[in-house]
């Protein structure tokens, strides 16, 4: 019985974590994904430069050239190629690329998979320990 309450224990503090691991990187995907659009105009850069892992493109707004350097790289980068990129209305130079934020949705996956392995295992002491 003692046992049972050990690994219980432990699938609860499991599924606390991945709870926490889930609420905070929902609480941030939200941010970077949503909030981060507001405010901000879309338009297309051209990549320039690929080189160390790191993609500089240029863009134009209302007349004026930027030049930008980002540290993301994707494979189906290369030069000449439009990206769909985000800037700051009141401060064009500042901009993102879109495509690559959604990468921050790996953090409320990986607090669902804690979650769902932790409710699994304690599915499996409730039903083999307590249910029989």
């Amino acid at each position: 019985m003692e046992e049972q309450k050990k690994l219980r224990n432990v699938f609860i503090a499991l599924m606390l974590v991945g709870l926490f691991i889930f609420l905070v990187g929902s609480v941030i995907s939200v941010k970077f994904i949503i909030l981060d659009r507001l405010h901000k105009e879309k338009t297309y850069a051209t990549i320039t430069d690929i080189s160390n892992n790191s993609t500089k493109v240029t863009y134009e707004v209302k007349g004026k050239i930027y030049n930008k350097r980002y540290s993301v790289y994707n494979s189906s980068y290369y030069e000449g190629k439009k990206v769909k990129i985000y800037y700051d209305k009141l401060n064009p130079g500042k901009s993102f690329i879109m495509s690559m934020r959604y990468l921050i949705l790996i953090v409320p996956g990986i607090g669902f998979i804690f979650l769902g392995i932790s409710g699994m295992g304690l599915l499996y002491i409730y039903y083999k320990y307590y249910y029989i």
